[in-house]
């Protein structure tokens, strides 16, 4: 694993924690790029230290993308760090309390109330009805826009998908970029196909094929797919989107080429950088099919994880250092110093802690529409029907198959995964 910085702190722990007690600790927050929220974790590691006795927490920073694939190595090879805070949940985090790489937290939740979590956060930390991570970070998916573009060329904040799409034809008319997309990643694909699948099919539709007996092959997949394979035919992306990178395309839209760009709220960091140069707002996508509700995609933007191979003063040490990180008082450190919102945080906390008005824009937005927002696909997927989501998703958009090819695909793929017993459901 590429090591971007190692610090040490002693940190106090009460229970069975010593003086020579060492908690080895991943985490992704640097301090720039996704999940820059570096400030807010140096902060509260020394706010910590107090209340905590004795053991020391040796912490390396991985980057956010990279540190899921270098957690999966580090399972594979028994070698995983006693404390981590990476992604993605739900069925991947399954699969690892699955083959026992993770320790149980059921009576850590019991010993310091977690209460924070609710059922929603909980289902997708759990495996066989027991919990195996502490989520924190919310994440949200919406429009991030250019308002001075949008005003110098006579365009409203869209409340419709007809509005949405007039919109993007009115940019590309005027030689800007409509959407600024990049898929070299890969990944970027998944979480604008995630949204619009759920403005498409809605949380039930959704929910009959994620959980249920319901196929990939169904009419609102297949009208999502169709949807996602139009913008890029209509010319909403930059030319090449496939090659290129997901910084590469907020750059575009930062730099006033682009007049939108669809990601989420771990990228707030950049984007409140980036506002020095543009005027930014945010708005969330209407729903695009007939009689679904308004929504927004939703879930955890990592989850902190235990291993199951660490010893009693370790798992002690790490839960109670946890508990400080998520309580009350740290989450105002974390939306201060990080811009980044646990889950649990209000947006009229977001506004009395005096979060910057993109967040509390994006958040008060997102959270108004809590029973019909759906769900992540790379992160409720088993692993091996993503690596199959990631390729076909790029071949779609970019034209090489047909929406009926890609969905007999992930049909394929989802029927093995099931039959291999990897399907989470919550």
């Amino acid at each position: 694993m590429k090591t971007i910085l190692a610090l040490a702190t002693g940190l106090t722990v009460a229970s069975t924690a010593t003086a020579e007690t060492i908690v080895t600790q991943w985490d992704q927050f640097a301090q720039s790029g996704i999940s820059a929220a570096g400030p807010a974790m140096d902060e509260l590691i020394a706010t910590c230290q107090p209340s905590l006795g004795g053991a020391t927490i040796l912490r390396t920073i991985a980057p956010s993308i990279g540190i899921r694939d270098s957690y999966r190595l580090a399972v594979s090879a028994g070698k995983t760090p006693d404390l981590a805070y990476t992604w993605p949940a739900a069925s991947v985090l399954a699969g690892y309390a699955r083959v026992g790489a993770l320790a149980l937290l059921d009576s850590y939740y019991e010993q310091y109330g977690w209460d924070h979590v609710n059922d929603f956060y909980r289902g997708r930390n759990s495996h066989d009805g027991h919990l195996y991570a502490l989520p924190m970070e919310q994440d949200l998916m919406g429009v991030y826009y250019n308002k001075a573009l949008f005003a110098e060329h006579g365009v409203e904040l869209p409340t419709t998908y007809a509005e949405f799409q007039a919109a993007a034809e009115t940019f590309k008319a005027a030689g800007i970029i409509p959407v600024s997309f990049g898929n070299r990643d890969r990944w970027p694909a998944t979480n604008t196909f995630s949204l619009i699948l759920g403005l498409t099919a809605g949380l039930e539709a959704e929910q009959a094929v994620l959980f249920g007996d319901e196929p990939w092959t169904n009419p609102a997949f297949k009208q999502a797919a169709e949807t996602f394979q139009a913008w890029a035919n209509d010319e909403y992306f930059p030319r090449g989107f496939n090659g290129v990178g997901y910084d590469e395309a907020n750059a575009l839209f930062l730099s006033g080429r682009a007049a939108m760009t669809i990601t989420g709220t771990w990228v707030l960091q950049d984007m409140i950088r980036g506002a020095e140069r543009i005027d930014l707002g945010v708005f969330m996508l209407p729903p695009i099919a007939d009689g679904v509700p308004a929504g927004t995609m939703w879930g955890e933007g990592s989850q902190w994880q235990m291993s199951a191979s660490a010893d009693q003063a370790v798992k002690d040490a790490a839960a109670a250092y946890l508990d400080c990180l998520t309580s009350d008082a740290s989450r105002q450190v974390w939306v201060e110093k990080g811009h980044t919102v646990p889950i649990g945080t209000t947006p009229d906390e977001l506004a009395e802690w005096g979060a910057d008005p993109i967040v509390q824009e994006f958040f008060a937005a997102g959270l108004a529409t809590p029973d019909s927002n759906f769900y992540d696909l790379h992160t409720t997927l088993p692993e091996s029907v993503t690596q199959v989501l990631y390729p076909e998703l790029q071949r779609l958009v970019g034209g090489e198959v047909t929406a009926d090819e890609f969905l007999a695909a992930m049909q394929a793929s989802w029927e093995t995964a099931i039959a291999n017993g990897e399907r989470w459901i919550p």
